[in-house]
């Protein structure tokens, strides 16, 4: 009798035993192959005749012509690539001159994006917190050529010394994302969350660098996620205060911010195939904020360039040494992607109908579900922003778009003269 009863109490351990196994096994795999469940699920097609709402504000008129082009050209791009949203602003001599935003921020529910709704601008959070680390240092608050041991005292000690300047230059030899043995396998679709820039700098502290410093160019977001911590050691303020008191509140940003802050008028990330159109997959930005967690809208980021152009809010000399002279390696040449301090910034660019070259210096983003490009013009004052919320490869389609704006402004500009 005791024998059959411990057979069945067997028979059902095992049964149990396997029917845990089979749910964890169904559990790690779908947890596995969520991507693809989520990239083939959800799907819903765009509304026929879509009419989509739109935001102006034009203020100079001089430029009327050149708007009523620029019009057309967006307008032709939104039907052209499907964009659920698509925002503009043009900033020039210290001013906003016009911004335009176009569609929606949450197609489900069909409400309109605004001036003030912001998007998800990736890699382009580098030129924000270039642009902070630029005025610590214009305030005698950051020493960019003081060892990172001096100022993040919690990151390990590492074969070479390394500076806030070959961080903010992509020289320090700092990895970039990698593929993981965490979900979902892929650190730039990151959907844990990290609390501060401690947390986020723990993540990839032990990785050994790729090269000693100054030696060689390797982009990196995580390199920007370490200057801001140095940031923080050498104002002993959080990143946080420190983008609020050296850019929001002087320059008035009111909608640039950390992801993880925002709060109201965010557009939707959406990712588009064909006709049809979904949510991006769900990721969290909090281990790469300085690197690529901002969100924005084209007219903070305008004024932020029209305040960089103005001479007032940084000293012009350290503002040209920082963000309009790429960065030189130990050999002395310059690193190949013409990367200043947050900036790509080239030398000369003639292709704007002038018998002159023009410098521009610029950055571009792509996140999960947006794009952004930024540009100045430095010659003329000039600066403009452009913003979508759908995944693309790149930010070619939002570089033509302010490429032909500049180049009617800058050939009336030459006409003018």
């Amino acid at each position: 009798m005791d024998g059959n009863i411990k057979r069945k109490q067997s028979k059902r351990g095992w049964i149990v035993s396997i029917i845990l196994g089979l749910c964890i096994f169904a559990y790690l795999g779908f947890r596995l192959f969520e991507p693809i469940f989520v990239w083939n699920s959800g799907w819903q097609n765009f509304p026929e005749n879509l009419e989509f709402s739109d935001a102006e504000l034009v203020t100079n008129h001089a430029f009327d012509d050149v708007i009523a082009k620029a019009n057309t050209t967006l307008e032709q791009s939104m039907k052209a690539n499907k964009f659920p949203a698509l925002s503009i602003a043009v900033g020039k001599d210290g001013q906003l001159i016009w911004a335009r935003a176009m569609g929606y921020r949450n197609l489900e529910d069909n409400q309109a994006v605004t001036l003030d709704t912001k998007f998800r601008i990736g890699s382009t959070s580098k030129a924000i917190t270039a642009t902070a680390a630029a005025k610590l240092v214009d305030e005698n608050v950051l020493n960019l050529d003081l060892p990172i041991r001096d100022l993040v005292p919690y990151f390990p000690i590492q074969k070479y010394d390394l500076t806030p300047r070959q961080l903010l230059t992509h020289t320090a030899g700092i990895r970039h994302y990698e593929y993981c043995w965490c979900f979902p396998f892929d650190e730039y679709s990151n959907q844990k969350h990290f609390s501060d820039v401690e947390s986020a700098v723990g993540y990839f502290a032990n990785s050994p660098l790729l090269y000693e410093p100054g030696t060689q160019f390797s982009y990196s977001s995580y390199g920007f996620v370490l200057a801001s911590a140095a940031m923080e050691g050498a104002s002993g303020l959080s990143f946080d205060e420190i983008i609020e008191r050296t850019l929001v509140l002087p320059l008035g940003l009111p909608n640039t911010m950390r992801e993880g802050l925002a709060n109201n008028d965010i557009a939707i990330p959406y990712v588009t195939r064909d006709n049809s159109f979904k949510r991006a997959f769900p990721v969290d930005n909090s281990l790469k904020t300085a690197g690529g967690g901002f969100v924005s809208t084209p007219t903070d980021l305008v004024k932020m360039t029209q305040g960089i152009m103005s001479d007032k809010f940084i000293d012009a000399d350290l503002r040209n040494s920082l963000f309009f002279t790429p960065q030189k390696l130990a050999n002395n040449e310059i690193n190949e992607q013409n990367y200043a301090l947050g900036w790509r910034s080239h030398n000369s660019v003639h292709d704007f109908k002038t018998d002159k070259d023009v410098m521009i210096t610029h950055h571009g983003g792509v996140a999960m579900g947006g794009i952004s490009f930024l540009i100045m013009y430095p010659e003329y004052k000039l600066s403009i922003s452009v913003v979508a919320n759908k995944q693309m490869e790149g930010v070619g389609e939002l570089v033509d778009i302010a490429h032909s704006i500049a180049t009617d402004i800058i050939s009336q500009f030459e006409l003018n003269e």
